[in-house]
Formats: C-alpha cells, structure tokens, sequence
C-alpha cells in the first residue's frame, strides 16, 4: 500500500511541477534559469541499464510469473517528462482509464517495450530512455524543447496483461457472436420476405384459380400426373429431371426443354446435398419418378436477396428476392452407388527371428 501512495505522490508532484514550471514561463517575458541537462524530476530510483539507449528501475515491485511476451495485450498507465514539460499522459488522454498496447518485439535499442517486459501486473516503473532513439523510432517528429543527448522519463504501471491465448479465445467469441447475430439479422428478414412472398403467391394462385399444396417450409407444389412408382427419393438419392423455370410475370429464365437455351438434355444432381436451390431439394421429394407437376418456390427457398445476370434466351435475368414457378418432370430417382469398403492392409508372412538364425545355420 506505501509503495502503491508513493507511486501515486510522485505522479501528482510531477504533474503539479510541470504546471508550475509552465505558468512560470507564461508570466515571465525573461527566460527563466536553465536547468542541468537532462532536466527530471529526483526520485530514489536505482536504475539498471538494459542498454546505452535505456534504464530503467522499479518504484513499486510486486512479482508474479506472469511477464508480458510477443503477442499479449497489455493495459498501462503512462506519463513522459522531459525538460520539465510533460510530453504524454494516459491519465488525460484516456480519462483515467489506461491505455492499452499490443506487445511486439523491440523495433529499435531503446524500446520501452524491453523494460515492460521486466514487469509483472501491479509493478511500476521508472525509464530514462535516450530521446532521439524514442523519436527516431516514431511517427512523431521531435519537439523543438528537446534536445540531442536528452533523456526522457517515463513512469509505468502495468496494470494487466491479457495472453495471446485469451485474446484468441476474445477473438473467436465475438467472431461467433457477430455471426450469430448475422445470421439471426438474415433469419428475421428471411421470415419477413417469405410472409411477403406468401401473401403474393395466394394472390396469384385465386386470380389463375390454382390450389396447391403447401409445405410447413412455405413452398407450394401441384401435381399434373403422377408417376406409378410407389416411392419417393430421399436425401442423398440420385435424380435426373427436365424443367422450365418462369418469374410469377410469366418470363421464362431456364429450360431444359426449350431449345432456346441450349442444353436439351435431362438435368442430374444428388437431393438434399445443397447442389440446388432450398426448393428442389425439398421439392423433388414430394414427387414420385414419372411424375408431371408445378413447383412454386418463394424466394427465401430459391436465390433469396442475390440477382441471377441473363444472357441469351433470357436478358432479364432474376432479380432479387424474385418468386420462381418451376414446371418439372422427375424422369427418374435412383439409390447412390454403394461405397467400396477400404481393402484390408496386406500381411507380409515375415520369418520370425529364431527361424532366420535357424535357416541360416
């Protein structure tokens, strides 16, 4: 606690001197008596010399094992004094709060970074450190006030060390956190376009007098002629389809079947494996193979938001958030091919040792 007040005194007496010294050059036109160079504040400090560009010494020393290291994050708080004028204080630009620093190696001999390392949470420091290394190596240029061979002082207290390992941990929850509410955001506007879409698809299905069926998903499905196989595919089934897609104006967009398009022959793909949109997935195992019908896929279960570009038989495209009608014909459905099982690892009919020294005999 006495180490703790002492470290406290000393800040408040370095900041009311720098005051004094300030108000004192303001209401005085003569210069005042040039102090010894370098110019700081005494206090009981013994210092140790990491290197020609930086001492350093503790005021209050409290160790533990922890020591901040490459890639940690540290909470300090700082003042810097040179020529009796304070140059940087965490107490006033952070509003008492302490400034908060990433620890990286040391980028020129002089760093403070190598005296920190020195320190446990709850330490404080004092550092000389040579003023044109601090300067060379800052984007800040140095002030007129501070001359070549002067030093400055600063006073540190390291306040808490968090760990690479911790700020990963950090890190990766809020990373999951801000895809949580990215996809709750998308979830809800999803919700609120299928109700959209749902109250057009009714409107379009009493003015053309249509009555389909609808799903728990909210897709809607008509069956022109059923197939005579009594099954229905399943995720992971193998189908093969012919198709015409329109928008709900009646513009044809894709077809298999529509020579303007260019590619006649049946469609394939694998059900319930994302190869497709939400709505062929769900909607083909509705139809048994031979079946003839219409699929009305709202647009949460088709491209959603994402526009399609046009291009040959259809310049227009599909706008976002479109609704798509789909006239399909389940030409058949089959069972994936079976997965070979891995061949058995081979076994070497290798003579023991005793039966080599035997036949070696």
């Amino acid at each position: 606690m006495k180490r703790t007040l002492l470290f406290t005194n000393i800040f408040s007496l370095i900041f009311l001197g720098c005051l004094s010294t300030l108000s004192f050059a303001q209401n005085n036109p003569q210069p005042p008596v040039a102090a010894p160079q370098p110019s700081m504040p005494q206090m009981n400090v013994n210092y140790k010399t990491l290197n020609p560009k930086l001492q350093y010494g503790f005021i209050v020393n409290k160790p533990t094992s922890l020591h901040p290291k490459e890639g940690d994050q540290i909470s300090v708080h700082m003042t810097s004094v040179c020529n009796n004028r304070i140059l940087y204080s965490s107490y006033q630009t952070n509003k008492g709060k302490p400034a908060i620093y990433g620890v990286t190696k040391p980028a020129f001999k002089g760093d403070l970074i190598e005296a920190i390392t020195q320190m446990t949470p709850g330490d404080s420091i004092a550092c000389l450190a040579d003023a044109d290394a601090i300067f060379k190596g800052s984007k800040s240029k140095k002030p007129d006030f501070i001359k070549s061979g002067d030093r400055i002082l600063y006073m540190i207290k390291l306040v808490s060390i968090k760990t690479k390992e911790e700020l990963m941990k950090e890190q990766q929850a809020a990373f999951q956190k801000q895809i949580k509410a990215m996809e709750a955001k998308q979830k809800a506007e999803a919700a609120k376009m299928l109700a959209k879409d749902d109250k057009t698809l009714k409107a379009y299905f009493a003015k053309n007098k249509i009555t389909p069926t609808k799903t728990k998903s909210g897709l809607y499905y008509l069956i022109h002629e059923e197939g005579k196989v009594d099954s229905l595919p399943v995720a992971g089934d193998n189908v093969t389809v012919n198709y015409t897609g329109t928008l709900l104006d009646g513009t044809k967009f894709d077809s298999n079947v529509d020579t303007a398009f260019q590619h006649v022959a049946p469609y394939q793909f694998s059900v319930g494996r994302g190869a497709v949109i939400k709505g062929w997935d769900e909607g083909f195992t509705l139809l048994k193979p031979g079946t003839k019908a219409t699929l009305y896929i709202p647009s949460s279960l088709a491209y959603g938001p994402q526009s399609r570009p046009g291009g040959g038989a259809n310049s227009k495209g599909i706008p976002a958030n479109s609704i798509l009608i789909f006239d399909v014909e389940l030409l058949s459905s089959s069972k994936p091919a079976p997965v070979a099982p891995a061949a058995a690892p081979v076994q070497l009919d290798v003579p023991k040792a005793d039966t080599i020294k035997k036949s070696g005999q």
